[in-house]
């Protein structure tokens, strides 16, 4: 019986593993790059773009910028950090597996910097 309970705890551990926002996944963004635009102006610009690609992209606030969050049903969301830099901001763009990724979104982000 305990060993059952032990399973099922290990089994919701790995999945729940699975389902961690893909913010919190290390390492260096796909994309990243420098705008002389402030984060409130970018977000405005990528926002929509963002929600005409995947409709339930979500936008939401963290230190000194903008989070923005394109959810993925098969892999990891797409995400992009929007935060204030001393002359503008620092856009960085995280995304899935090169299977996954989508260009629009980088080229949404590409065309509002």
């Amino acid at each position: 019986m305990q060993s059952r309970i032990l399973l099922g705890g290990v089994v919701l551990a790995l999945l729940g593993g699975c389902s961690l926002p893909a913010s919190v996944v290390p390492g260096e963004p796909n994309y990243n790059k420098h705008s002389e635009k402030v984060p409130k102006e970018l977000a405005a610009c990528i926002l929509p773009a963002w929600q005409k690609e995947v409709s339930h992209t979500t936008q939401s606030s963290i230190s000194n910028g903008y989070r923005i969050t394109a959810p993925s049903i098969i892999t990891a969301d797409e995400v992009l950090d929007i935060v204030k830099s001393k002359d503008g901001s620092q856009v960085s763009l995280y995304q899935g597996p090169p299977w996954a990724k989508s260009g629009a979104l980088r080229e949404a982000v590409r065309n509002c910097i």
